[in-house]
């Protein structure tokens, strides 16, 4: 609540003017994160190969995430969500709706061959919100990281984990 508070630039009770409760600020704030994972995922639905498309939204995201007007709250809305149920049920609702435009856009890749048959799509997509989740944490820690010099990292990433076919165990 304080860095909320902060961010408000209010006091508790003015913020509470607002908002019945806690719950309600952190689901407005989950709604606001809502429409800018949308916004990234418009740069998603561009023309391009899907490796390039990845990674410009995600990028977009990141940059997203490092502005100072966020504070690292998606960090914050996620730890909410691990322990409050009701909280927990919007922000996943929220990813459902991401993880469904990702899918078809990998299963459309998959059959036009830009992804190997063998790629398990519901393990990559996990594998690249992991890589999406781990990257905004590790921003909120090191703030002066370059984003760009990020970019040519983050490609081979995705590229390894949709272009390479997984090594049997």
């Amino acid at each position: 609540m304080g860095q909320i508070c902060a961010e408000a630039a209010m006091s508790p009770g003015a913020l509470y003017r607002y908002f019945p409760s806690k719950d309600a600020i952190i689901e407005a704030i989950a709604e606001e994160e809502r429409h800018s994972a949308g916004a990234s995922m418009q740069m998603f639905l561009r023309p391009g190969s899907l490796v390039d498309r990845i990674v410009g939204a995600a990028m977009d995201y990141l940059a997203q995430s490092v502005a100072p007007h966020t504070g690292g709250l998606l960090v914050e809305i996620v730890s909410e969500s691990i322990r409050n149920t009701a909280i927990g049920e919007r922000f996943h609702a929220i990813e459902a709706e991401i993880r469904d435009i990702i899918r078809a856009a990998l299963v459309e890749a998959q059959e036009r061959g830009e992804i190997g048959a063998g790629v398990d799509l519901d393990i990559a997509i996990v594998m690249l919100f992991a890589m999406s989740d781990g990257l905004v944490m590790r921003l909120q820690l090191e703030r002066d990281v370059d984003l760009a010099a990020m970019e040519p990292y983050l490609r081979r990433m995705v590229t390894a984990v949709l272009l390479s076919e997984p090594a049997s165990p």
